[in-house]
C-alpha cells in the first residue's frame, strides 16, 4: 500500500539527520522523522533502514531487531533477537520466515502451547499440532477456563479429523459442545452477548467437523437470536442467507423452507422489500420438500403438509396462480374424499379469481449472497490469550503483522516499542510507565493495548491509574470496559476518571457495556454517564432502551432519558421509533415519539 507524502518538506530533516552521523542526536532525528507514519511507504523504509544500522552500531540490537521486523527483514531481526530477544520474538520472526517448525519449537520453550500448535500445524505436523492442543484442553480444564478449552478441543476435533480418525474427533468435539454451549450461557447471564455470539460461532465449526446439523443449527440459530436482540438488521439477513446456504448443501430441504419463511417473515417485519424474495423462495422449497416426499412413497398426509405450507407463503405474496396450482397437487394426492373435494373446488376459484401471476419481487441483492468471511476465532481467540500483557509482547507482535494490522498501526506499533526500549536503557522502571507511552498506546487504536493498558492499571499508584483511565477512550475498542469497570470499582481521582471515561466511549460495539453497566451500577453519576453514551450511540437497540428507561422511569432517569431521545433522536433511531408509535398504549408518550419520528423525516427531507 501506498502513503502520500506530507505536506512539510521532509529533504532538510533527512539531509540533517545524516548529517549527525552515529550520535545520539541522530537517532532523535530518525525517530522524529518516522513520527510522519502517513509518508510514502520507501520514504518510510528507508529511515527504517538508517535508524536501524545506527541502533545495531550503538548496540541498541532489541530496539534494531524491532525496525527489521517491521520491515520484514528476517535474518537480521532473528540475529539480532537471539542476542537478546525472548523465546515469543523468535518464533514470531521464525514464522515470519516461513521456519514454521522451528516456530513452533520456540513457542513451545515460551510455555506458549497455542502458537506452537499452530505453527506445527503450519508446518505439516498435523498430528503433533493436535497433540499440543489436546494438552492445551487438558491444561485450560485443570486451571477451569472453560472458554479456552472449548477453542482448544474445537481445534483438536479439527485436526483429529485429518489424522486420528472419527471416534477420537468426536470424543473431543463432544467435549467441545459441552464448553462452548455451558460458557455461552453463562456470558449470556452475564450480559455478555457478544462474548455469546462467540461461542455460537465456533459450535457453527463443530457442527461442520462433525458434518452433523444440530450443533451447526442450534449455532446459527442462537448467532440469529442475539443479532436480533442487538436490532442488527443487515447482518441478521446475511446469517440467515448464510444459514439458509449451508442447510441446501447439506441436503435440509424442510430447515431450507422454514427457515426461508423465517426470514420472509423477519423481513415483513422490520420492513426489509425482501420479505417477498424469502416468502416466495419458502413456498418453492416446500414444494420441494412435497415433491422429495412423494418420489420416497411417504405418506400423504406429509406432502400435503408440505404443500399447504408452500400455499400458506405463495397466499402471503398474493400470488393466486401458484396457490391454485398447490390446491390442484393436493386434490390429486389420495387423501379422504371431502378433502380431495374441497381442495379442487379452491382450485377452481382460485384459477379463476387469479388474472395473472404476481410480479417479481425486488432482486436480492449480491452484497447479502457474499458468503460471510470465516472467522477463525477457535485459533485466534485462544492466540489473542496467549498474547502477553506487556509492551514487548503485546504490542511487539503488531510491528511485524503485515497481513491483519493496518499499516498506519504497524507504525505506531514499532514506534511504542522503541519508546519501551528507550525507557529500559535509560534504566526505567518498568512498572512505572511514562505518560507519553500511555498516550502512545491511546493513540494506538488497537484491542491489543488493552492488556498493557490492564497491567499498568494494576500495578500503578493512584496518578498513574487515572492517567491510564484517562487516555483509554482514545482506544475505541469495546475490550476498554475491562478498564472502566475496575476504574468505577477505584476511588476519588480514578473513579472520576472511569465516570468521565464512560461518557466519551459511545461508539456502536459499546452498546451492550453501556446498558449492562447502567443496570449494574445504582450510582447515580456512572448510570447518568452510561445513558448519554447510549443516547450518542443512536442505534436501533439504543432507542428501544432509551424508550424503556423512559416508559419504566428506572432510577428515576424518565426525564434524562426523554432529553436524550430529544437531542439524540436520528436517522438510524427511525424503525425503533415508527415501531413504538404504533404499538405504544399511553396517548402522551405516543404524541412525543411521532414528534421525534416527524422531526427525524424533516431533517431527512433537508438533506435531500
Amino acid at each position: 500500500m501506498r502513503y502520500s507524502r506530507p505536506v512539510s518538506n521532509v529533504a532538510d530533516p533527512v539531509l540533517r539527520a545524516r548529517s549527525l552521523g552515529a550520535t545520539a542526536e541522530a537517532a532523535a532525528a530518525w525517530r522524529e522523522l518516522l513520527e510522519q507514519t502517513h509518508v510514502d511507504e520507501a520514504d518510510y523504509g528507508d529511515w527504517c533502514r538508517e535508524l536501524a544500522a545506527l541502533y545495531a552500531r550503538q548496540g541498541r540490537q532489541l530496539a534494531a531487531a524491532r525496525i527489521h521486523e517491521y520491515l520484514l527483514n528476517v535474518p537480521p531481526a532473528l540475529e539480532l533477537y537471539r542476542a537478546r530477544g525472548t523465546g515469543r520474538d523468535l518464533g514470531r520472526v521464525l514464522q515470519l520466515g516461513r521456519r514454521h517448525r522451528e516456530a513452533s519449537q520456540r513457542y513451545r520453550e515460551a510455555g506458549l502451547l497455542a502458537h506452537a500448535a499452530r505453527a506445527a500445524e503450519e508446518s505439516g505436523d498435523t498430528a503433533g499440532a493436535l497433540a499440543l492442543f489436546e494438552h492445551l484442553v487438558r491444561q485450560k480444564e485443570a486451571t477451569y477456563d472453560p472458554y479456552l478449552a472449548g477453542l482448544a478441543a474445537v481445534n483438536a476435533g479439527r485436526l483429529a479429523v485429518k489424522v486420528a480418525g472419527r471416534e477420537r474427533a468426536r470424543s473431543v468435539l463432544a467435549l467441545a459442545t459441552r464448553l462452548l454451549e455451558e460458557e455461552a450461557d453463562r456470558r449470556e447471564q452475564a450480559g455478555d452477548r457478544d462474548g455469546a455470539f462467540r461461542c455460537y460461532l465456533c459450535l457453527v465449526q463443530v457442527g461442520r467437523l462433525e458434518g452433523t446439523y444440530e450443533p451447526f443449527a442450534e449455532g446459527y440459530l442462537n448467532c440469529i437470536r442475539i443479532l436480533k436482540a442487538k436490532g442488527d438488521r443487515f447482518f441478521i439477513v446475511q446469517y440467515y442467507h448464510e444459514f439458509i446456504a449451508a442447510s441446501e448443501e447439506l441436503g435440509e430441504l424442510h430447515s431450507v423452507a422454514e427457515l426461508y419463511r423465517e426470514a420472509g417473515e423477519y423481513a415483513r417485519r422490520v420492513g426489509f422489500i425482501y420479505a417477498e424474495h424469502f416468502l416466495i423462495e419458502a413456498a418453492k422449497a416446500w414444494v420441494r420438500v412435497a415433491e422429495a416426499a412423494a418420489q420416497r412413497g411417504q405418506p400423504a398426509e406429509l406432502i400435503e403438509n408440505a404443500l399447504l405450507a408452500a400455499s400458506g407463503c405463495f397466499n402471503r405474496v398474493h400470488d393466486d396462480r401458484r396457490v391454485a396450482e398447490c390446491y390442484e397437487r393436493l386434490a390429486a394426492l389420495e387423501l379422504g374424499d371431502k378433502k380431495k373435494a374441497r381442495y379442487a373446488a379452491l382450485a377452481k376459484e382460485l384459477a379463476t379469481a387469479a388474472r395473472k401471476e404476481a410480479g417479481e419481487p425486488p432482486p436480492f441483492p449480491e452484497y447479502f449472497r457474499r458468503r460471510l468471511p470465516v472467522q477463525e476465532i477457535w485459533v485466534r481467540d485462544l492466540l489473542e490469550h496467549e498474547s502477553g500483557a506487556d509492551i514487548p509482547d503485546a504490542i511487539g507482535r503488531l510491528v511485524g503483522d503485515h497481513k491483519t494490522v493496518w499499516e498506519v498501526q504497524r507504525r505506531k506499533a514499532l514506534l511504542i516499542a522503541l519508546a519501551w526500549d528507550d525507557h529500559l536503557v535509560v534504566r526505567g522502571d518498568p512498572q512505572r510507565i511514562p505518560a507519553a507511552i500511555v498516550d502512545q498506546l491511546g493513540e494506538l487504536q488497537h484491542a491489543a493495548a488493552v492488556r498493557p493498558l490492564l497491567a499498568m492499571f494494576e500495578a500503578g499508584d493512584e496518578a498513574t491509574r487515572a492517567l491510564v483511565v484517562e487516555k483509554s477512550a482514545q482506544l475505541k475498542q469495546r475490550e476498554v470496559f475491562a478498564l472502566i469497570e475496575r476504574a468505577l470499582s477505584d476511588a476519588g481521582r480514578v473513579r472520576d476518571a472511569g465516570v468521565a471515561v464512560l461518557r466519551r466511549v459511545n461508539f456502536p460495539p459499546a452498546l451492550d457495556n453501556l446498558v449492562r453497566i447502567f443496570n449494574s451500577y445504582e450510582s447515580p453519576d456512572v448510570r447518568d454517564a452510561a445513558l448519554r453514551s447510549i443516547a450518542v450511540v443512536g442505534t436501533d437497540e439504543a432507542c428501544e432502551f432509551l424508550l424503556d428507561v423512559l416508559r419504566a422511569n428506572t432510577a428515576g432517569l424518565a426525564a434524562k432519558a426523554r432529553d436524550l431521545l430529544e437531542q439524540h433522536a436520528q436517522e438510524r433511531m427511525l424503525s425503533a421509533l415508527d415501531r413504538n408509535r404504533r404499538q405504544e398504549p399511553d396517548a402522551q408518550l405516543r404524541l412525543f415519539i411521532g414528534r421525534l419520528v416527524e422531526r427525524v423525516r424533516l431533517a431527512r427531507s433537508a438533506l435531500g
